[in-house]
């Protein structure tokens, strides 16, 4: 009987050992870096709606209907009204060639 609490007890302190062991040794669990600054989504998609407004409003015959422009990640939308349907394609166009512009959702309204 003592033979065999002397090895319970040889191998109560090995476990106890190896447990203690393996908690010391453990890495330390160290924070996050900071991810990189970026730019809120927010803000990239205004800068890409202005973008493109500037560029609408560049263009001599666009510029008169005020167009709106909308932006959502690298899709913009246009809204407004332009005399004919030549127009709305032209702003379609124009929106198109913009840096950064992948899809352009053009709703415009032609009056004729």
């Amino acid at each position: 009987m003592t033979t065999t609490l002397t090895r319970l007890g040889l191998m109560t302190a090995l476990v106890g050992t190896l447990f203690m062991t393996a908690c010391a040794s453990a890495p330390e669990q160290k924070p996050a870096a900071p991810a990189a600054a970026e730019k809120p989504a927010e803000l990239k998609d205004a800068e890409l709606a202005a973008a493109v407004q500037a560029a609408l409003n560049a263009d001599a015959e666009l510029a008169p209907f005020a167009l709106k422009v909308s932006g959502k990640g690298k899709d913009v939308t246009i809204e407004g009204a332009t005399d004919t349907g030549e127009q709305m394609a032209k702003a379609g166009l124009i929106a198109e060639q913009v840096k950064g512009v992948q899809y352009v959702f053009n709703n415009i309204m032609p009056k004729n």
